[in-house]
């Protein structure tokens, strides 16, 4: 067993019972695999949490190359950007479990400290710095983000967060868009 295929194990486990169960030792027997080879390829707790943060931004790094690639304007770009990570999110099984049963393990991963909760880097941090990666290959949209394309990431990334732990609005996804749009295109 590899580890990425540990962590797809480890997401499972959160899926179906939350982060609260997540745990090396429960991990090592949803996957089969005897204690010791789970502590040998994460460490601990932390560093497995670690390792399925980093999954889901790299994740989420592929599919906004993705949606970007679809569109040319940078506008169109900004706007398929929020409404199809808020899509994203509501369908994470694993994600929408935490947020509906233990919120506060996302707020203590997301606001608090980072991923390993030892740094002070956030998960928005890791977002924002991969989604500017992605944005270098793309020359008209980080032309087109104001005041500069951290800056207007970093909005984009904190407006769709408050929707994805405050989810009920007035507001349509679009409508949520459409107003990032007005925020951060030139």
């Amino acid at each position: 067993m590899d580890r990425e295929r540990m962590v797809d194990v480890a997401i499972a486990v959160v899926e179906r019972f939350g982060a609260r169960a997540l745990s090396l030792t429960s991990v090592a027997r949803h996957a089969g695999v005897g204690r010791a080879t789970a502590y040998r390829m994460f460490g601990g707790r932390d560093e497995l949490v670690q390792a399925i943060v980093e999954r889901e931004v790299r994740t989420l790094g592929d599919l906004i190359k993705e949606w970007t690639a679809s569109r040319s304007e940078p506008a169109d770009k900004v706007r398929i950007l929020v409404i199809n990570v808020m899509a994203y999110i509501r369908k994470h099984e694993a994600l929408q479990y935490i947020l509906q049963n233990e919120p506060e393990e996302i707020i203590t991963t997301l606001v608090a400290r980072g991923p390993d909760r030892g740094t002070d880097v956030t998960i928005v941090d890791l977002i924002v710095a991969n989604s500017v990666g992605n944005f270098e290959g793309e020359p008209e949209l980080e032309a087109a983000l104001v005041p500069d394309s951290r800056r207007a990431t970093e909005l984009m990334v904190r407006v769709v967060y408050s929707y994805m732990l405050i989810p009920r609005s007035a507001m349509s996804d679009e409508d949520i868009a459409d107003m990032v749009v007005r925020s951060v295109i030139r």
